[in-house]
């Protein structure tokens, strides 16, 4: 189906691959006259080697490897996101009678690879996307707000004042990706903006390594399990303040014996290090770290004020046991942002409009 355009309208591309590295989001829209979605696509990472995508950057995140330039595979996983991001720009504008010349921009996200208060950093060369494409690359949104007094993330906030602002109404949006976050707005203002907890990537984990598989398909093999009361205690221990921006990996420290194969070398003595973890069941470990993202996604709706209308989006979405914990804890109706935008989509669409607004570098073709 073509879909037909006016040509004065003014086209940004917004893609966003997240911390779950499963897949590249893209979508066309334009903001000139309200926000207007265009074209939406998703495809995998492009990887032609042993292994998939997301196993080898998961590998160079645990290795520590932060640019392109500190490993072969690094290298290559930037490549692979520049091959993919070609391939799906194009398949954006092939349903259109648009041109490529319409586009002012493509909002490009990357690949992070490390992120603090001080510093990110991300794969995916936003001058090599640039002249590949032919199109203006807005990009190095994190560390663009991070020198501009901002903690690089989460980014999100401004898009959903945007979107859902409304007069003498306070709302919350959740994003459940890797990383789970949270906007908190009251009427027109954004009163706060954080990452949460640690939404898909404790889920993923166990996945991976017990199951084989990407994620846990709609929660099922969580709903059979029962929580760890000892586990789930030990990792709501650890406080954390709002506002702030998490690394994943601050997640996977949190379960040594998960994540690390050398678990036998670890400390003994440290708290979070107990061999009556290793034992624990599949299903179980998925229903504990359920709940675990269920509270710290309800910890902060009680830190806002429990506001009556509560809206979500991210991969998570798609997890329905995971869905279904979080409203049974909230007490509310659970929406989505589907009836205004695909929830798939909204992070991509975000990187659009934070292109729109220039809030990140410029990266003119030559």
């Amino acid at each position: 189906m073509n879909i037909i355009l006016k040509k004065m309208d003014k086209y940004f591309i917004g893609v966003m691959t997240g911390t779950s590295a499963d897949a590249l989001d893209g979508c066309l829209v334009s903001f000139d006259k309200g926000f207007k979605l265009i074209n939406t696509e998703s495809i995998d990472l492009f990887w032609d080697r042993k292994g998939t995508y997301k196993e080898t950057y998961e590998k160079c995140i645990k290795a520590g490897y932060k640019d392109m330039t500190d490993h072969p595979d690094m290298l290559r996983l930037n490549n692979a996101i520049l091959k993919t991001t070609n391939m799906l720009v194009d398949n954006l504008i092939l349903d259109t009678n648009i041109e490529k010349k319409d586009v002012h921009a493509i909002g490009f996200s990357g690949q992070t690879t490390h992120h603090t208060y001080k510093e990110s950093y991300q794969l995916g060369n936003p001058m090599v996307l640039a002249n590949s494409s032919n199109i203006r690359v807005i990009a190095d949104f994190r560390q663009f707000d991070i020198k501009n007094g901002g903690m690089g993330a989460p980014l999100i906030p401004v898009f959903h004042k945007y979107l859902f602002a409304e007069k003498n109404k306070n709302k919350l949006i959740f994003n459940i990706g890797g990383i789970a976050n949270g906007t908190y707005l009251n009427g027109e203002k954004v009163i706060m903006g954080t990452d949460v907890g640690p939404g898909n990537c404790l889920l993923d984990l166990v996945a991976s390594k017990k199951l084989g598989t990407p994620f846990d398909t709609d929660g099922i093999e969580a709903s059979k399990g029962e929580i760890n009361n000892e586990l789930l205690d030990t990792l709501m221990k650890k406080e954390m303040a709002y506002p702030r921006a998490d690394d994943k990996k601050a997640y996977y420290n949190l379960v040594p014996w998960l994540y690390d194969e050398n678990y036998e070398n670890i400390d003994e003595y440290n708290p979070l290090y107990n061999k009556e973890f290793l034992e624990i069941k599949t299903p179980s470990l998925l229903r504990t770290f359920s709940e675990y993202t269920a509270e710290k996604i309800k910890e902060f709706y009680i830190f806002c004020d429990c506001p009556n209308e509560v809206i979500f989006h991210g991969g998570g979405t798609m997890n329905i046991f995971l869905m279904e914990l979080i409203k049974d804890k909230l007490g509310v109706e659970i929406k989505t942002t589907d009836n205004e935008i695909p929830s798939k989509f909204v992070e991509a669409a975000a990187f659009a409009y934070l292109a729109f607004l220039e809030k990140g570098e410029i990266f003119e073709p030559k």
